[in-house]
């Protein structure tokens, strides 16, 4: 599989792109699915769908800080899906994933952008920080995310798991 991702370092933009070896048509149905939101996008906040269309998110940023905003799933073509904070969100920001066919009858390649518009004064200097540094590691993961859940049916975790020994040894 083939991965290209820039970065856009002056603002808080970012836009990642991946191949997945799966046609469009199942993708962007997998990623409207309520809870794969809240699955891909876990490394940053937690999402709460709502319905289809709209999710709570909560993501924790500087200083111990809590940010919150709803986002709305735009109608786009089979090509696109786009959403938007609405009003009242702490960060506005809006996406964009865009599905085209990849050379060589390779699957899908996914192109994802996201843009963050952090709010004014000394709350928006904090969240500021937050936000300009990460958001390409923030949209690199979800696409290594959405590809691990899209061709396996789950997400790679490193968290202990509940089923191992305590203290590593074979008593």
């Amino acid at each position: 599989m083939n991965d290209a991702a820039t970065e856009t370092s002056l603002d808080a933009e970012a836009h990642a792109s991946i191949t997945i070896g799966r046609p469009a048509d199942e993708l962007r149905t997998l990623w409207l699915r309520p809870d794969t939101q809240s699955r891909i996008w876990a490394h940053f906040a937690r999402v709460k769908a709502e319905n289809v269309r709209t999710a709570e998110w909560i993501a924790h940023g500087p200083a111990g800080g809590e940010y919150r905003w709803r986002t709305d799933v735009e109608e786009t073509d089979a090509n696109e899906v786009r959403w938007s904070t609405l009003d009242g969100a702490d960060v506005a920001n809006a996406g964009s994933l865009t599905f085209q066919a990849a050379p060589g009858d390779r699957g899908t390649e996914l192109h994802l952008h996201l843009r963050f518009d952090p709010p004014g004064g000394a709350v928006g200097q904090l969240t500021g920080k937050l936000f300009h540094i990460i958001p390409y590691e923030i949209v690199l993961t979800a696409l290594y995310r959405f590809r691990a859940l899209a061709l396996t049916g789950e997400i790679p975790s490193t968290d202990p798991q509940p089923a191992a020994r305590k203290g590593g040894t074979d008593n």
